[in-house]
């Protein structure tokens, strides 16, 4: 005996046609309000929470209940001082992973070469990750027995480092870099910021290095090194 299928009734107002067939796909209202908040909060270094309702258009009292669950996943952070809402670590996570897939890292692997060789030293390329830290996301170590230890995902001070200013944007004249003895004693780094198809910092490339080996005829010659090579990998990404 054949099995008769439930029917559906139309709640008032609500058209027939609209209803959901079986094997359709629909979207999940609370996923999707979910989703955009982590897009809003990956368009933004912070912000409050009275900002993403707005953003999102929801209820203040809906985005609090969907943020405090993003959170306690580890896609959200709030700041206990500020009340303030940013990317958490998850997402981050996730983000670096899908960087790994895109252009900029499978591109970024022959200027790190080239620089490494050109230089005897430590080659990184570097994200920023939220307002006040950077990351490692490619390196190639320098072959040499004494060298700068880098690794992939290393969190890096925005404030103090060589690549944190030029992700900011903050190279001086020379378009480049140099700090030296900031997160650690005798070494060097020099950093160029990368742009992005959009015309806007993407990534920054850096070279590192113990700074008994690096003069600042040296420091100079890898600036214009790193220069050379953000140019030709902006140019790779459209920008």
């Amino acid at each position: 005996m054949a099995r008769r299928q439930p029917s559906i009734t139309p709640r008032p107002g609500l058209q027939a046609d609209a209803l959901p067939v079986p094997g359709e796909r629909v979207p999940v209202r609370a996923v999707s309000r979910a989703l955009d908040l982590l897009g809003l909060l990956c368009d933004a270094q912070s912000r409050t929470l009275s900002d993403l309702a707005r953003a999102s258009g929801l209820p203040v009292s809906t985005a609090l209940r969907l943020l405090s669950t993003l959170e306690s996943a580890g896609f959200a952070r709030r700041d206990p001082a500020s009340g303030s809402f940013a990317a958490g670590s998850r997402l981050m996570q996730a983000g670096l992973s899908a960087l790994r897939r895109t252009s900029l890292y499978d591109l970024a692997e022959p200027a790190l070469q080239r620089l490494s060789s050109g230089s005897g030293e430590t080659a990184n390329l570097a994200i920023q990750v939220d307002e006040q830290h950077a990351t490692y996301l490619r390196v190639v170590v320098s072959p040499r027995s004494v060298h700068y230890a880098a690794w992939v995902g290393r969190s890096l001070p925005m404030a103090r480092t060589a690549v944190g200013r030029a992700l900011s944007g903050r190279t001086g004249p020379e378009g480049y870099v140099v700090k030296r003895d900031t997160l650690e004693r005798d070494v060097t780094a020099v950093a160029v910021p990368v742009a992005g198809a959009d015309g806007r910092i993407a990534a920054a490339l850096s070279i590192t290095g113990p700074s008994f080996r690096i003069s600042e005829d040296d420091a100079h010659r890898f600036g214009r090194l790193l220069l050379a090579e953000a140019i030709e990998l902006s140019g790779s990404l459209g920008g």
